[in-house]
C-alpha cells in the first residue's frame, strides 16, 4: 500500500465541492419557490370555499409542527 493512495486528488475535491455548491443552489431555488407557493396558497385560503368531504379533527396543521435540523 503506498502513501498516495491515502491522499485526497485536489481537482476531484474542487469537483465534488463545486457539485455540492451547485446542488445547495438549486436546493435552496426549490425552497424558496415552494415557500412562496404556500404562502400564496395561504393567501387565496379564506376567499376559497372549504370542501365539502372535509373531515373534522382537532390535531394542529402540519405546517405549524416545525422541526429543524439545529
Amino acid at each position: 500500500m503506498s502513501g498516495s493512495a491515502n491522499k485526497p486528488d485536489p481537482e476531484e475535491m474542487l469537483f465534488t465541492l463545486d457539485q455540492l455548491e451547485q446542488t445547495t443552489e438549486i436546493m435552496g431555488r426549490v425552497v424558496s419557490r415552494l415557500k412562496r407557493q404556500l404562502q400564496q396558497l395561504q393567501q387565496a385560503a379564506p376567499a376559497e370555499p372549504a370542501p365539502l368531504n372535509r373531515t373534522e379533527h382537532t390535531s394542529p396543521p402540519a405546517a405549524k409542527a416545525r422541526r429543524t435540523l439545529h
